[in-house]
């Protein structure tokens, strides 16, 4: 599936792993492979969105990291100042089996969107979001949200050609510095992907992956 898309490298991307992009040694089992593959996806889609909206190109491969998953009330503690030491906007998307588990709120995974406050204005220039005022920041959310939701959208494509079954996805929820309750998250994952991208030689963007195993699309004899 991945030769038929220039911009996802599966064996490039796990050269890179195997040369310490990936700070964690991975246990091989099925799950964890499949997240690997499912990171390389999502860093795959942004690149594509980004191309397709800019024609940018970042400075680095995306560089990833395998990282333990912080509970806070049993939900998913997020704190983006541990990404940026400034002040960070973020946002996030969850994805869904089907409509009956989204109404029930039972995610099968989410990405989370961090971008750094002070280089929000140039990224939404770079995607040519119409004009806002910088200086209110629900107008700036709105943009963060809007660009999680092309990456959402795009990532979901991205499974798609794997093999996985369409998913359902949410409306976008953003914030500044952090989620106060936490967000959702499918509870028996541990671990998520953490991926961050350059731009002009300098770390601009981080974006987060959890997901459960997903299922495969049944195919017909």
């Amino acid at each position: 599936m991945a030769d038929s898309n220039p911009l996802f490298d599966l064996k490039k991307f796990k050269e890179m792993a195997k040369d310490g992009l990936v700070n964690k040694p991975y246990s091989y089992d099925s799950h964890s492979e499949a997240l690997f593959t499912m990171a390389l996806a999502l860093s795959a889609a942004v690149k594509k969105v980004f191309y397709e909206k800019s024609e940018y190109k970042f400075s680095a491969e995306p560089a990833l990291q395998k990282m333990p998953i912080v509970q806070f009330v049993s939900r998913m503690r997020i704190d983006a100042m541990e990404k940026f030491n400034n002040t960070t906007f973020l946002s996030a998307v969850h994805f869904y089996r089907d409509a009956a588990a989204l109404g029930k709120d039972q995610p099968l995974g989410l990405i989370i969107v961090y971008i750094e406050r002070t280089f929000v204005p140039e990224m939404l220039r770079l995607f040519k979001y119409p004009y806002i005022d910088y200086d209110n920041n629900d107008e700036v959310l709105d943009g963060i949200g809007a660009i999680s939701n092309l990456i959402a959208g795009s990532f979901k494509i991205e499974l798609g050609r794997l093999g996985y079954v369409d998913l359902e996805m949410s409306h976008f929820r953003s914030a500044i510095n952090s989620v106060l309750d936490g967000l959702e998250y499918c509870k028996n994952q541990n671990q998520k992907y953490e991926i961050s991208f350059e731009i002009d030689g300098k770390k601009r963007m981080v974006v987060e992956l959890v997901m459960d195993p997903l299922p495969k699309v049944i195919k017909e004899d």
